[in-house]
């Protein structure tokens, strides 16, 4: 008899773009290039060198028609200066698309937190999730990851009812809980709303007088927004009985910092008894921040981020009006109070001559928004914004509150960054 055929072996078919069917045209397979991320950081940090250098070219452009009066050489340096500004930005934008990660990195942990926290509270818990492909750079991504946690952690805590306590108040047994991100503008937002019991400011005022936060007189002054914001302070919690997820103090005044360090800001809309929104904005990248500058104490420079900055404005003297020892003036129907950059700063401002001048000259306003209340500060002059790669102060001068740090001029010089919700 005939030895038996071994069967046949399997084998894989070859790739379609090596040999395509027909004499069709090859389908270019995906390209994805694998680059370590210090490279890509260390390209940041090149992009961010350029952005400083070609700042020097505006004051070139004036030193030329000042010191050496050629109007002519002065122009064309500023049409060169365009030109290199726009490439720039476009290389800056290309970087940054390279450095984007969507913020599903960190809500694709959430599902199974809020599953694990509800169980072990008793409550039920939907959670929707939107927007999780908005997209922002690697670091600041990676900043949302604990404020997010806290957050959400707050919300099933003290913010969503039982539910027996949910159906006796007319509601769905399950709360829903709803994790958005958008981009808005230069920002990326989150928004976390839920439908709970919401935030009780009358409960916020006598726990924070019982802890000794704040004194009753100021408690009783306090609006519902103000009162509801107390939250963020440090020290500050309602419940009564510490647990490992509530009661310690620690919790919304993390996310509050940690958002201000990474240039962002978290503020925080409740309903009692129909839920409450906390709402995290941060820019879309750290790597370059955008200044104005502007001059006080004498011609010194100054940068304020532009983030900031609402508008500015000139205001004659006899529109400053004085309230006991402050100074205030009416900007569309709102008192705005006004605060004299120098003054805040501790240094020496126009003396003499040049003070009488100023007072029968119209007053340069700078007006920056602050936690949502609008701030005048008087400075000697406006200067011209800039692009600037800005360096935290370290060491010994770590410490200094109302800076937020330094940054290269295009002539050599240094800029004091101002940070102004230190300082004001």
């Amino acid at each position: 008899a005939a030895p038996a055929e071994p069967p046949p072996r399997a084998t894989r078919p070859p790739p379609a773009e090596s040999a395509p069917a027909g004499g069709g045209e090859t389908r270019a397979a995906p390209r994805v290039l694998k680059v370590d991320q210090v490279k890509v950081d260390t390209l940041m940090t090149l992009i961010g060198e350029l952005v400083v250098s070609k700042n020097s070219l505006p004051f070139l452009a004036r030193r030329a028609e000042t010191v050496h009066g050629s109007r002519e050489m002065g122009r064309e340096i500023k049409d060169l200066y365009a030109v290199i500004d726009r490439l720039a930005q476009e290389m800056q934008a290309a970087i940054m698309a390279v450095r984007m990660l969507p913020v599903s990195e960190v809500f694709e942990r959430f599902p199974r937190l809020v599953r694990d926290v509800a169980r072990k509270l008793g409550k039920q818990v939907e959670l929707v999730i939107e927007g999780e492909e908005t997209a922002a750079d690697k670091n600041i991504v990676e900043t949302l990851g604990d404020p997010l946690l806290h957050i959400l952690r707050n919300g099933l805590d003290h913010g969503i009812e039982p539910p027996d306590e949910r159906a006796a108040a007319g509601k769905k047994p399950t709360a829903r809980l709803l994790v958005r991100a958008f981009q808005e503008s230069d920002q990326v937002v989150i928004e976390v709303v839920d439908d709970g019991r919401g935030i009780d400011p009358a409960r916020i005022r006598a726990a924070a007088v019982a802890k000794g936060v704040i004194p009753p007189e100021r408690a009783a002054r306090l609006s519902d927004q103000e009162a509801v914001n107390l939250v963020f302070l440090p020290g500050f919690s309602t419940a009564g009985t510490i647990s490992d997820l509530s009661g310690r103090g620690v919790g919304m005044d993390v996310v509050a910092t940690t958002l201000e360090k990474a240039g962002g800001a978290v503020s925080l809309d409740s309903v009692p008894g129909q839920g409450t929104t906390v709402r995290l904005s941060l820019p879309l990248s750290m790597a370059v921040t955008r200044v104005m500058m502007v001059e006080a104490g004498g011609g010194r420079l100054f940068g304020i981020p532009m983030d900031q900055i609402a508008e500015t404005v000139r205001i004659p003297p006899a529109a400053i009006r004085r309230i006991k020892q402050a100074e205030a003036f009416v900007l569309r129907e709102a008192i705005v109070p006004l605060l004299r950059l120098d003054s805040l700063l501790g240094i020496t401002g126009a003396t003499g001559a040049e003070e009488t001048a100023e007072a029968e000259t119209e007053a340069a306003v700078l007006v920056v928004r602050l936690g949502g209340a609008l701030t005048g500060l008087v400075v000697d002059h406006f200067r011209e914004g800039m692009d600037i790669i800005l360096k935290p102060f370290d060491g010994i001068l770590a410490g200094i509150p109302g800076y937020a740090g330094t940054a290269l001029l295009g002539d050599g010089r240094v800029l004091l960054v101002l940070n102004l919700k230190e300082l004001l």
